[in-house]
């Protein structure tokens, strides 16, 4: 199973739609595959309490459970947000952190996909992301996909066109389907 995680609480966004294809992609590949879009994260759990490892609100541990411990890797769509990636992504990770750390992402193979409007396809922010579930046990593909000036790359009714987009999430896909960390 593959997690693929639009990671922005942004409605409307781009980074969305973005994940969606490359969620439908991986599925025509025949790979099962799930999408968790965090717009959709019960952020009233998000509270002073969700610190203690006694504590983590029922909604928030069936999200984790579904789309993380029950995913065999993941590929996470990352906008620039100030040089860096969403705090509500940084605010998922804090809060399934201490319930189940170990096995959050640990020896799992991430992807890491980054939406900007700009040149640089988040570069910055897939690094700043990309310690951050390396520090957790993660392994990061060493390719990580910068998507830049997304506006150009979808047509008048936001549907991907983009050839070569087209292309490199294909390669990118087929890369994270093939990648075996357990050797």
């Amino acid at each position: 199973m593959i997690t693929v995680i639009s990671g922005t609480n942004r409605s409307g966004s781009r980074t969305l739609l973005f994940a969606n294809y490359f969620h439908e992609l991986l599925i025509s590949k025949g790979v099962e595959s799930q999408l968790l879009d965090l717009t959709k994260l019960p952020l009233g759990d998000f509270i002073p309490e969700m610190y203690s490892s006694k504590f983590i609100a029922p909604e928030l541990k069936s999200i984790q459970e579904r789309y993380v411990l029950g995913a065999q890797k993941l590929a996470i769509f990352v906008p620039e947000y100030n040089g860096s990636y969403p705090g509500v992504l940084k605010l998922f990770i804090d809060g399934i952190s201490v319930n189940e750390y170990p096995k959050n992402f640990k020896n799992k193979a991430v992807a890491l996909i980054g939406v900007a409007s700009g040149r640089a396809g988040n570069l910055r922010g897939m690094d700043h992301l990309g310690d951050t579930i390396a520090h957790m046990g993660g392994w990061v593909l060493p390719n990580k996909l910068p998507l830049s000036s997304v506006e150009q790359l979808l047509d008048d009714q936001d549907r991907l066109v983009d050839a070569d987009t087209i292309s490199v999430l294909d390669k990118h896909a087929n890369q994270l389907i093939a990648t075996d960390i357990s050797a």
